[in-house]
């Protein structure tokens, strides 16, 4: 063989090598699908109204997400699994119009590969309800059309599991078919999402799953008393199963005088103190005898003027409140009490940020490198950024049972 064959065997196998991955910065859990399929955007232009789209995330250095779709005011039978089905639909044609940008990752491997070649790696996910009964072939259909996570517990109290955002206990955390469901979440390598369950539930999903939970979008109780953050005793349940939780960004969870200037103004507002489709109820409006969709025609037009009113437009947050509006460093107070309790390895980023309801003081999703600037100040480690997400996507896989 001559010198120059050897050479060109040598620069056709170094040039289609793979290339090594860059460092993983990864947020647990965005929303821009719903935005797409109300508001007909393009996820990947940056958008005026909000402060998340794939554009200002690819800006600000993030190369994978947790995309998760919403059938928020949808809960009800039918109509939770019709609109879960037409999101992940939306979802899918953003991806194939955007295949040189972006790609669908069902495993970690497939991060790797996709950040690898210069792409963002989506993960798909479900939140407030993949089907209000818990209908195990529903469970098994998301998954065939690439689900990796899903959100537990939806935004009411389902058939399986009690919600803390609405809708009075009934199981006293989860009942049989929720522990059904977990070990089919289990044996399909499903991430549990324990967000948004109430503490009973919580602990006993962390209990049942074989496999490591996450609670993708939390922020810490002995830091803000926000009844909607993790104890600690949660928080150490769930890292000695391996899993993870994302430190959320609203003002309200992250700040305590954020939340208490909120409560006294807004009693049980948590969050934002403004209402939003996932809590909309409407009135049954099906004919006596029958239906031929007037129902579901009739909810989508309620629905999408909802949305359209509420997220057509940006949320600056109340102006009187702007001065204790938290910072990324009052954020990193969060991650930094997560890791003492439970390891830095348990800790990550899962902002869900949205339309501009109070966040993080001037912040939308081209400043992730001030939150890893304020991780780091705190002396804590990279693997915060992104690596323990892949982890626990890699354990819940490994804990598979074909």
């Amino acid at each position: 063989m001559t010198i120059i064959i050897r050479a060109a065997i040598i620069l056709i196998l170094t040039s289609t090598a793979i290339r090594p991955s860059p460092p993983l910065l990864i947020d647990g859990h965005v929303h821009i699908t719903n935005r797409v399929y109300w508001e007909k955007i393009d996820p990947w232009k940056p958008q005026p109204i909000g402060d998340w789209d794939y554009a200002r995330a690819r800006q600000g250095g993030v190369n994978v997400v947790i995309e998760n779709i919403a059938p928020y005011g949808y809960n009800s039978y039918n109509t939770t699994v019709k609109q879960t089905g037409r999101l992940i639909e939306t979802f899918h044609r953003v991806l194939e119009a955007n295949s040189a940008r972006m790609e669908l990752a069902l495993t970690a491997a497939d991060v790797r590969r996709i950040v690898a070649n210069g792409k963002l790696a989506v993960i798909l996910g479900i939140e407030s309800g993949f089907d209000q009964e818990g209908d195990i072939d529903i469970l098994r259909l998301w998954h065939r059309l690439g689900v990796r996570l899903i959100q537990f517990s939806s935004q009411v109290t389902n058939s399986y599991a009690d919600s803390s955002l609405r809708g009075e206990p009934e199981w006293n955390g989860i009942n049989d078919r929720g522990r059904m469901l977990i070990a089919e979440m289990n044996r399909l390598g499903i991430m549990i999402d324990i967000t948004h369950a109430t503490d009973a539930a919580q602990r006993q999903i962390i209990q049942a799953s074989r496999a490591p939970v996450v609670a993708s979008h939390v922020g810490m109780r002995a830091v803000c008393g926000n009844p909607t953050n993790m104890p600690d005793d949660i928080l150490r349940a769930l890292a000695a199963k391996g899993g993870v939780v994302g430190i959320h960004s609203n003002a309200a969870v992250i700040s305590q005088r954020y939340f208490d200037w909120t409560r006294a103004r807004s009693a049980g507002a948590y969050l934002s103190g403004r209402p939003e489709p996932a809590r909309a109820e409407f009135p049954l409006l099906r004919s006596p005898n029958r239906d031929f969709g007037e129902y579901i025609g009739a909810l989508d037009t309620e629905m999408g003027s909802l949305w359209r009113r509420l997220f057509g437009q940006q949320w600056p947050g109340p102006v009187e409140a702007e001065e204790i509006v938290p910072t990324e460093d009052e954020w990193a107070a969060h991650v930094e009490h997560a890791a003492r309790i439970a390891g830095p390895a348990h800790v990550a980023i899962g902002l869900d940020l949205t339309h501009g309801r109070s966040t993080l003081k001037n912040f939308d999703a081209r400043g992730y490198s001030r939150l890893a600037d304020a991780i780091r100040k705190r002396g804590l480690p990279d693997i915060i950024l992104g690596e323990n997400w892949l982890r626990v996507m890699e354990a819940a896989k490994a804990n598979q049972i074909n």
